[in-house]
């Protein structure tokens, strides 16, 4: 079974149904698979864990 494994900062529950929904479909398109194939995982980072630049998500966003 192909795994979708996806990291990012916190989204909400309805982003991550669509986020789910559109890799799984699009994926079994591609591969020529059937959807019930996939499996996806997102882990969810916080933003003081992410960094970019030299700074976090978290500090970016509050224009620190």
């Amino acid at each position: 079974m192909p795994v979708i494994n996806v990291a990012m900062g916190p989204v909400s529950e309805d982003q991550k149904k669509a986020l789910i929904e559109r890799l799984t479909s699009e994926a079994a398109i591609i591969t020529k698979m059937g959807a019930e194939n996939f499996i996806v995982l997102i882990n969810e980072i916080p933003f003081e864990n992410i960094g970019v630049g030299g700074k976090t998500i978290k500090d970016i966003k509050s224009g620190k």
